[in-house]
């Protein structure tokens, strides 16, 4: 761990040096981890940095994911603002890293909502659009002011427990719904939960390449990593509010794959498809048991890499032909045929069929949520059902069909784009041989 702090410190040296250092450093930082023996539940590095597998994944999660992101994002090496950008993509990996392995609560607040600042400058700087400022107010406002509740019960708390550590007798003890749904609204908005996701199509629309692979692939998932950590110290749901946040989600994300078959702008399709997959592992943390955990933490790894790859093929199609809309980009199999079989690839891993982890995740919670309660059946069967319509429909429809030639043709596609596609939906398909792995 010594090495990985000297490692990491190299990697903000290299700030405003060449791209090609940066990966380098990101790659020896994402090796070393792998490399890691999970022999011991807990790593203790200091007194304030603590990992456990569930933490572990995530940073590894983090590093893959901004490794991605430089790769995705190499045709700005040519520009002068590309050591910006470096510099803020570095930055969201540090404040990520720092979030996922603090183990005191008032630290991982700071570093939970300081994460949103480098995101918000690559939404506002490198967006495509002029709505991308009020896109990063509303991420900002809608995580600050469901947030600064939290702060205020970790303080009031560490005051009467004496402790902020989270793996210490930290507990909150206040079994009223109200103090519940505040001490959790911060992780709902960023998660997050049906109707307070009004942010994330706008953030998702208006946030360049890069920044939509990082929101979709991990920033949603500090949601749910501290829902995760805050379960075990709090004292139970009230009946009433549980049933009341089950049902919402569930029947919300019904709902939003009703939206989605009807959108034609492909980057918001996928957008809204994050709240699908994301209100079950809402449900699954909630009702906590075993099963359930399991399954929301494989659905948050295996969304992030799904996720994270079809707004990178987006992304492509964007730049080349100037728009996102199903209708003028339909057909490309034509054009684009061997990145077909990479969209195939991860839209079916999108849809969790077999032989991706999505599938195993979905499984873990589809009978977590049954074993609470069977009344659930109808709206899970609806949810798996109307989730493989909407993904197939992105699929059929940009891909088969008579692309319409009112512009000139463009590059089937790149080297490094087809190994980016390809190291997207990889990971998915060998984590199902090691499970044990996210255990």
């Amino acid at each position: 761990m010594i090495m990985l702090s000297m490692v990491f410190s190299s990697c903000f040296i290299l700030f405003f040096s060449n791209w090609g250092s940066i990966l380098m450093c990101l790659m020896t930082m994402f090796f070393m981890l792998m490399c890691t023996s999970y022999e011991f539940f807990i790593f203790k590095i200091n007194s304030l940095l603590e990992c456990d597998g569930l933490s572990m994944t995530l940073v590894i999660l983090s590093i893959w994911l901004i490794i991605l992101s430089f790769l995705a994002s190499s045709t700005l090496k040519n520009k002068n603002i590309s050591n910006i950008f470096i510099f803020v993509l570095n930055s969201l990996l540090f404040f990520l890293i720092i979030s996922f392995s603090l183990n005191n609560y008032i630290l991982f607040y700071l570093s939970f909502e300081c994460s949103i600042l480098p995101i918000t400058f690559l939404i506002i700087g490198w967006g495509y659009q002029p709505e991308r400022t009020q896109a990063g107010i509303y991420l900002i406002f809608y995580t600050l002011f469901a947030s600064l509740p939290l702060l205020v019960m970790i303080l009031v708390n560490s005051y009467f427990n004496g402790s902020c550590m989270c793996l210490s007798t930290y507990y909150f003890g206040m079994s009223s719904g109200v103090f519940n749904i505040i001490l959790f609204g911060a992780f709902l908005v960023k998660f997050p939960m049906y109707l307070t996701h009004l942010w994330l199509p706008k953030a998702h629309v208006e946030a360049p390449v890069a920044g939509s692979m990082i929101l979709a692939g991990i920033l949603l998932k500090l949601g749910g990593y501290g829902m995760m950590r805050f379960m075990n110290s709090v004292s139970q749901f009230p009946d009433y509010i549980l049933v009341f946040l089950i049902i919402l989600s569930i029947s919300g994300g019904v709902l939003i794959s009703f939206v989605c078959m009807n959108h034609m702008d492909m980057k918001s399709l996928v957008a809204y498809s994050s709240v699908v997959h994301m209100s079950t592992c809402i449900c699954c943390i909630l009702v906590m048991n075993e099963l359930g955990f399991q399954g929301a933490f494989i659905m948050m790894i295996a969304h992030g890499l799904s996720s994270s790859g079809l707004f990178f093929l987006i992304g492509l199609i964007y730049e080349r032909t100037g728009s996102r809309n199903l209708m003028v980009n339909k057909g490309l199999m034509n054009i684009m045929p061997s990145m077909a079989f990479v969209w195939f690839m991860v839209v079916a891993s999108n849809m969790s069929a077999p032989p991706f982890i999505n599938l195993l995740s979905e499984i873990n919670i589809i009978c977590s949520l049954l074993n609470w309660s069977g009344y659930l059946f109808i709206m899970l069967s609806l949810l798996v059902f109307f989730s493989a319509c909407y993904n197939l429909y992105l699929f059929s429809l940009s891909q088969h069909g008579k692309y319409l030639f009112s512009k000139q043709s463009f590059h089937s596609g790149f080297n490094i784009e087809y190994m980016v596609g390809l190291l997207h939906f990889l990971p998915l398909l060998m984590l199902i041989l090691y499970i044990g792995y996210l255990n």
